[in-house]
């Protein structure tokens, strides 16, 4: 009997040898196998990182030519943008010298990602050849960014770090002595644990590769925005966000409109009856806290918020008792929430883990910057237009001034002459109004000249042209004028009537000079030459209007 025990304990002690060592060497081998799947993982989503920062900023005509004519506050602007935008950047600088021949390079330097990026224009046709961008990043940020967990980034002086990817250290929590004493105490589940670990390996494998694909997937979408391959619209996204994360099989998109939320985009409802409804903020299930949710009984929420008609179109188009989960991610533009993406399953209240919140966010965050970024090209873009358009004004009147003057004769005549039409110019010179200044000031002056512009314009066809070229003067461009004097005539008793000025009457009158195309001049120099002789014709011989056809010349 107890020879049996001591056989029994011997294979006993044999069994928990082997089941030691067996499961030292799964650890080393299951860790290895994490390690490498942790490193490839890091190495995506450091170069998807990479991508975006590319395309979304040094892949941009408007800073290609800044760089190129060293507009040092564009480039400053730049900076501050895109700090703002990742806030783990430590550092941006634009250095001279030879460019990575890829879009970036990518190496470290201690614990921050150092990265190298070519400078091109939108289309990716030109680059320059000898700037290039610098960019330094908190690696642990990213890695916390994309919920990669258990490492820790290390400066590399300790005897525990390891190498880890594009030359950064790191250690783990844990060491595998730690597990391994830990796990001593655990040794009667040890063939349990071997089992889940494998089983989660796999599981960690085949996320690894379902996160690859989404994310080459979301790459894809923000390269075709930025370059205006494909059009921003909010449908478009939450067809791709449906397409791409896991778990997803219809869902939503509500914007912010003044002080409701209202549906912008459906998938797998009836937009036309759903955007009938708005929402109040405090009757959203999702809540504007800016964080990812999943939401469960939803047609329980909505039952106690939503009182009126709006919960039978919810009920009847929206579905919301037949959905089973709903994972809401919030789009965010300048730390403002300016959109909920809700993704919807109608089979399984766990249908959402945190895999696809994972991927929810880093297609969220992607959609923002892209966002951010059109709305950045379009305020640049209203101010080139803004700029371009008070160029061409008078500021006092805001009537077209000579540039645009010029702009719109050269298109008037080109159209006359193809039309086989006449055009006249009219030169007018105020009389009377230096005795204004002189005797009232020029801030009376400026008001009648305001005045002046308003009853000029008062007279105009929507075929006419009027800028102001002068102090008093102005300018008509008459297309397919035959009445030119009956206008002039018109003009004079518009302009004659009183202007009050406070407690004064002030009377102005006009001299006006005419020119006529193509029988006077060909050209609208010789045009304008010709009406402002006329006029001072009419001026020196105390005349209302001359014509410049009847100038001895």
């Amino acid at each position: 009997m107890m020879g049996f025990l001591r056989l029994a304990n011997w294979k006993f002690l044999i069994f928990l040898l082997t089941i030691i060592i067996s499961f030292i060497i799964g650890m080393n081998f299951f860790i290895y196998n994490e390690d490498e799947n942790l490193k490839k993982l890091a190495r995506i989503v450091i170069e998807n990182e990479a991508v975006n920062i590319s395309f979304a900023y040094f892949q941009w005509t408007e800073l290609y030519e800044a760089l190129k004519n060293n507009d040092s506050n564009f480039i400053n602007n730049v900076k501050k943008i895109i700090r703002k935008d990742y806030p783990y950047v430590n550092y941006v600088e634009f250095s001279s010298g030879y460019p990575p021949t890829g879009y970036f390079e990518i190496t470290s330097e201690g614990t921050l990602l150092l990265m190298r990026f070519k400078i091109l224009d939108s289309f990716g046709n030109s680059y320059l050849p000898d700037k290039f961008a610098v960019v330094k990043l908190d690696a642990s940020y990213i890695l916390e960014k994309y919920q990669i967990k258990g490492i820790k980034i290390s400066s590399g002086d300790r005897t525990l770090s390891k190498d880890f990817v594009y030359g950064l250290k790191y250690e783990r929590f844990l060491t595998i002595k730690e597990i391994f004493l830990i796990l001593l105490f655990l040794v009667l589940i040890v063939s349990i644990t071997l089992f889940v670990n494998e089983f989660k390996t796999q599981k960690l494998l085949k996320m690894e590769e379902t996160l690859n694909k989404s994310l080459e997937a979301i790459t894809e979408l923000t390269q075709g925005l930025l370059k205006g391959i494909l059009a921003p619209s909010y449908q478009f996204i939450l067809e791709k966000a449906v397409e791409i994360i896991p778990g997803a099989q219809a869902g939503s998109v509500l914007i912010k409109n003044g002080d409701y939320y209202e549906f912008a985009a459906c998938v797998g409802y009836d937009f036309a009856q759903l955007s009938k409804v708005k929402f109040k903020p405090e009757e959203l299930a999702q809540s504007l806290d800016g964080q990812v949710k999943i939401i469960t009984h939803l047609d329980e929420f909505d039952s106690t918020k939503i009182m009126d008609e709006r919960q039978e179109i919810l009920l009847k188009y929206g579905r919301i008792s037949e959905i089973k989960a709903m994972l809401s991610v919030p789009i965010s533009v300048e730390n403002e929430i300016v959109a909920l993406l809700n993704l919807d399953n109608f089979e399984d209240e766990k249908a959402f883990n945190e895999f696809s919140i994972r991927i929810a966010t880093v297609f969220a965050n992607q959609v923002g910057v892209v966002f951010e970024r059109i709305k950045l090209e379009n305020e640049l873009q209203k101010q080139k237009e803004y700029l371009e358009y008070i160029s061409l004004r008078d500021p006092l009147t805001n009537l077209p001034n000579r540039r645009a003057l010029e702009n719109e004769a050269e298109r008037m005549l080109a159209l006359a002459n193809r039309e086989g039409k006449q055009v006249c110019v009219v030169y007018v010179d105020l009389k009377n109004f230096k005795p204004v200044n002189d005797r009232f000031g020029h801030k009376a002056g400026d008001y009648v000249i305001s005045v002046v512009a308003q009853r000029l314009s008062s007279v105009m066809r929507k075929s006419d042209f009027l800028a102001r070229v002068g102090g008093d003067e102005f300018v008509y461009l008459l297309y397919d004028c035959k009445e030119y004097v009956q206008f002039v005539e018109r003009v004079i008793n518009e302009l004659e009537k009183p202007i009050q000025y406070e407690e004064n009457t002030i009377n102005v009158s006009a001299n006006f000079g005419i020119a006529i195309y193509p029988k006077d001049a060909t050209s609208f120099g010789d045009l304008l030459l010709k009406a402002d002789v006329a006029m001072y014709y009419a001026k020196n011989n105390n005349l209302y209007f001359f014509l410049a056809s009847n100038l001895n010349v």
